[in-house]
């Protein structure tokens, strides 16, 4: 039923057609009376029928009078008319904010002006004891002189509805919220609803609180805080999920406000304000921090520009008032809080995030695309339920069809991205595809300072996890977007000295510790920063780049430090683990530590499974250490080190044929590395196979450059002429490290171990007593390394190996 221009209710002249919604028909029409325009509400013919309802439709409507605030609309009139109900409101001439927010998000300052005023509203409702119950961005008009205003009340459930019906009270005694008007029921719209009103259970105040929530997430981020693909998941998400943190979209949010939101947003209404008026209050001291100086953007000209009228006359027709009633639900949702959906799309458990392109060619930014993929990976790795490839999985497919690379990784869904930079500004540019249907799951381009990287990370992160539909714990959310520093320029700093560290060179190890340490500067609390620092200590005295005292000692000052800030700190207890292995020779510690360590899922997560695996190998438990690196490969096939690592252990646990294939699976996989070609020819070496080892050996010697050794398997036949190419290459390798002990700090145990496979015996035990009075790291394998052979049978040796205390 639609009435036609010049009908009349009462005194109110209908002129044109608004909209139509579940409760009714709004038009636009006027007081004949006092020559003024109102929108008239008119009941919805199909409810006309229920006595009760319309009883109940004028009755909320002279509750909804009661409200004379500035922020909520002017209800001027109730009345019935040939059986028809009808309210009359003040007519606001103006724009709903569902309109204005269509042309994105809102500067800060006109969102919390528009929020100020609709928790001024909400609270003036509340005390009246009116609930609105279908508060959205439809319902909000923000007038021509710059003042929001709350429509329709039409849904308000308020208890002064009963105490009508039972005392005729003049309304102004608040009193208790009561139960739903329909049991078993859902009334609001979908996407703004509280969980309580999408779970069809009691509401209160703190429903329209919730909704509040999510208006002004809305207006600050500029996207739907739930918004999904169908109604039933959006129902879904709002009673089981969190929203994409509003600090991971948007950079300047003072920290008040975030906590004020997500009070707002809490699940369980008890979490939620005692009032609205403990809501509204902290508002008004935050707009105040708030430096109203900066111009707001041409979409928030909300304040200024003039503002068109909703709905112009002789306009189509509009639904402005949409009522979901979910009546097929109501018995699924009456008795409990949670829903079942089986039509919901399955989620996506396995993720593979391919290395981010730097776009700028300019290889000084190549660490923030490095930066950017190493911390995605590292971020979504903190959720169980979800199988990430490793770092060395996807290294090979930087710039792959991203569905080629799911398919022959065998992952359900990748991300792709690129990265560039342009001054002091980032455009990222990410896509999560599906690889069973090559669909698009999400995409988003990010054009922000430098300073918001952590920020748009964090946004990424959140959006692979919704768009892959997983189910995540309030602690799994919590731990996907915790970060050790808050500061964007120590982030950036860690980000260099990591990419650096990867070059495994004295130089860039060097760098690297600069860089971690200028990153400290900027925030002394930033655990990764020293166990940053940490590493670069341990890797000089592994690599035997200064005496291992000095620094040992520096690696465990800058590891206890990121463990005293970070108790939970993984890598700081890796790192003293090593330590007590390598340095201390506390052996009884160190197996503790090491089993301990193994019994953590992020031990086999990183490559800090290979350190375990090593002590097990120097314990003389060499099918337990390869066991721990089949363990690590795993996760990781593609990592080159383990898997050379593994054809050593192998071969050194006597497993000679097994060795020879993971030899050449490692050449197959990397054709220019000389390791595997070095170790394949030992073996061949071993089991009599001269001819095959010595061309072998040859090309292990081309890759590496060794001009002696290629030089002395010229014309080489024999056994013996194999041995004597290995001891050309050792005197050239030894010349070489001599004449740098005139320069620098030379390691004496590689001074010892070339020593020993020359014969030179006096030497080599010279060298050894210099490695153990500075406890070099390499004297923890003198039982089954074997560089020590030739010399293993002198009862010297023997002593140093007690001393070492191995077991």
């Amino acid at each position: 039923m639609t009435f036609q221009p010049g009908h009349q209710f009462g005194p109110y002249k209908i002129q044109a057609l608004l909209g139509i919604g579940g409760m009714g028909e709004v038009y636009r029409a006027r007081d004949t009376r006092l020559g003024r325009e109102a929108a008239l509400k008119v009941m919805a013919p199909k409810l006309m029928g229920d006595v009760s309802l319309q009883r109940r439709f004028q009755l909320e409507a002279r509750a909804a009078s009661s409200l004379n605030h500035p922020a909520i609309v002017t209800i001027y009139d109730v009345g019935e008319s040939d059986g028809v109900s009808w309210i009359a409101m003040e007519w606001v001439e103006g724009r709903t904010l569902r309109a204005v927010l269509s042309e994105g998000p809102l500067s800060l300052h006109d969102a919390l002006a528009i929020a100020r005023q609709i928790a001024a509203g909400l609270t003036a409702a509340h005390a009246k004891g009116v609930i609105h119950r279908d508060l959205k961005p439809e319902n909000i008009m923000l007038s021509d002189d710059g003042r929001a205003r709350i429509l329709d009340f039409g849904l308000a459930r308020q208890t002064l509805v009963d105490r009508l019906e039972e005392t005729g009270s003049n309304m102004e005694t608040p009193v208790a919220a009561a139960a739903a008007t329909f049991e078993g029921a859902i009334l609001g719209t979908i996407g703004y609803m509280s969980p309580e009103q999408a779970s069809a259970r009691p509401v209160d105040f703190r429903s329209d609180q919730f909704a509040f929530g999510l208006i002004l997430y809305e207006m600050l981020a500029g996207r739907r805080a739930f918004q999904r693909a169908s109604a039933v998941e959006t129902l879904a998400a709002i009673i089981r999920e969190e929203p994409l943190p509003l600090a991971s979209i948007r950079g300047e949010i003072p920290d008040r406000l975030l906590q004020l939101l997500a009070r707002c947003l809490a699940k369980l209404p008890q979490d939620r304000f005692d009032s609205t008026g403990e809501l509204a209050a902290p508002l008004e001291s935050i707009a105040t921090g708030v430096s109203t100086g900066a111009a707001p953007s041409a979409a928030t000209e909300i304040m200024r520009a003039p503002l068109a009228p909703v709905a112009p006359l002789g306009s189509s027709r509009r639904v402005l008032y949409r009522v979901v009633a979910v009546v097929a639900l109501a018995l699924a949702l009456a008795a409990a809080a949670w829903i079942r959906f089986p039509t919901s799309p399955r989620p996506i458990d396995s993720l593979a995030v391919l290395p981010f392109r730097n776009a700028t060619g300019d290889p000084n930014a190549e660490y923030l695309a490095d930066g950017l993929t190493e911390s995605l990976i590292d971020q979504m790795s903190r959720i169980p339920s979800l199988k990430v490839a490793a770092r060395s999985m996807v290294a090979r497919f930087k710039d792959a069809d991203p569905q080629a690379a799911g398919r022959q990784l065998g992952f359900g869904a990748v991300l792709v991205g690129t990265i560039s930079r342009r001054a002091d500004q980032l455009i990222i540019v990410s896509e999560l595809v599906d690889i069973s249907t090559g669909s698009r799951l999400w995409g988003e381009t990010y054009d922000r300072p430098a300073s918001d990287l952590m920020r748009v990370q964090d946004s990424i992160a959140w959006e692979i996890a919704d768009g892959l539909r997983l189910p995540l714990s309030r602690e799994e959310k919590r731990s996907l977007a915790t970060h050790t520093t808050q500061n964007p320029e120590a982030y950036v700093l860690f980000l260099r000295g990591r990419y650096l560290l990867q070059h495994d060179t004295e130089e860039d190890d060097l760098e690297a510790r600069r860089l971690y340490l200028a990153a400290l500067e900027k925030d002394p609390g930033y655990a990764d920063a020293y166990l940053g620092v940490a590493s670069t200590y341990a890797r000089s005295a592994g690599n035997g780049y200064a005496r291992p005292g000095d620094s040992w000692s520096r690696a465990d000052e800058y590891a206890r430090k990121a463990l005293a800030l970070d108790p939970g700190n993984f890598g700081s207890r890796v790192a003293l683990a090593i330590r007590h292995f390598h340095f201390d020779w506390d052996w009884a510690l160190a197996e503790r530590e090491m089993r301990q360590l193994s019994t953590d899922p992020r031990l086999f997560g990183s490559g800090a499974y290979q350190a375990v695996a090593m002590f097990y190998w120097a314990t003389g438990r060499p099918d337990q250490s390869i066991a721990v690196v089949e363990r690590g490969l795993r996760g990781d096939p593609m990592n080159v080190e383990s898997r050379v690592m593994r054809a050593d252990l192998l071969a050194e646990a006597g497993r000679l044929d097994e060795s020879v294939t993971a030899y050449r699976e490692v050449m197959e996989l990397e054709p220019l590395d000389p390791r595997p070609l070095s170790g394949l020819a030992n073996v061949m070496s071993r089991r009599g196979d001269t001819g095959d080892a010595i061309a072998t050996l040859r090309k292990a010697f081309d890759l590496a450059d060794e001009s002696a050794g290629i030089e002395a398997l010229i014309g080489a036949r024999s056994e013996k002429d194999y041995a004597e190419a290995q001891m050309a290459v050792a005197r050239e390798r030894l010349r070489r490290l001599e004449a740098l002990t005139k320069e620098r700090y030379v390691s004496p145990l590689d001074l010892a171990r070339l020593h020993s496979a020359l014969g030179s015996r006096e030497k080599a035990f010279a060298a050894l007593d210099l490695a153990l009075a500075e406890r070099s790291p390499g004297l923890t394998f003198l039982k089954v390394d074997r560089a020590w052979d030739p010399i293993r049978g002198d009862a010297r040796f023997a002593t140093i190996v007690q001393r070492v205390g191995i077991p």
